[in-house]
């Protein structure tokens, strides 16, 4: 291959990579846009749960830094995983799934969303879990995603300090029993989708 030859298949080479890498920026997702994830032990509760009995789970959002603005706070993939010790020995976990949910978050303010005594999520443990024998509650896990919206100031991005609590009750053949106390985590949650390049999400 002649010198000019070489320098045109360089020239190729470089178009392609520069067109690739190109590409790639443009396919690749906003990072920051990503919704965390929240994960929140629970507490050693010691319940004994039977075969037939119903578990529920309720979960409240909390904005716990200013927000000027109203906000929808949509959250999804949420699960409770309850670990149980089986009378048998043996152990076995327990899920409790939640559907997709929206929560309307007013201007400036800071309270749970929604009330104490709202469950939005409820299973009947299997006749056949534990051997049909039953077991005793020792440990859960709550875990969601959640995602914002900021209604006034939507092109500026949403950036929060976003707090989840959860806890869950049994009901058995002698009815409902005190809730257990809530569990709840907080940590920083920002959201800028492509054409945020104000307010917190300005570079």
């Amino acid at each position: 291959m002649n010198a000019r030859k070489k320098l045109l298949f360089a020239g190729l080479v470089i178009v392609a990579l520069l067109m690739a890498a190109l590409s790639a920026l443009w396919l690749a997702p906003d990072a920051s846009a990503q919704a965390p994830m929240f994960i929140i032990p629970g507490v050693l509760d010691n319940y004994v749960i039977h075969p037939g009995d119903t578990i529920s789970l309720g979960y409240e959002v909390a904005i716990t830094s200013p927000n000027p603005d109203p906000t929808t706070v949509s959250v999804t993939n949420t699960i409770m995983r309850l670990h149980i010790v089986c009378l048998n020995g043996s152990t076995e976990t327990l899920n409790i799934n939640v559907p997709t949910q929206s929560f309307q978050v007013p201007a400036n303010n800071q309270n749970w969303q929604p009330s104490d005594s709202t469950f939005e999520g409820k299973t009947t443990v299997p006749s056949t879990f534990c051997g049909g024998q039953g077991g005793v509650e020792d440990d859960d896990t709550f875990s969601t995603d959640e995602n914002e919206t900021c209604h006034s100031n939507s092109a500026q991005g949403c950036c929060h300090s976003m707090c989840f609590r959860h806890h869950h009750k049994h009901h058995d053949s002698s009815g409902d029993r005190t809730p257990t106390e809530f569990e709840e985590g907080c940590k920083p949650a920002k959201q800028c989708m492509s054409g945020d390049k104000g307010g917190c999400c300005k570079q």
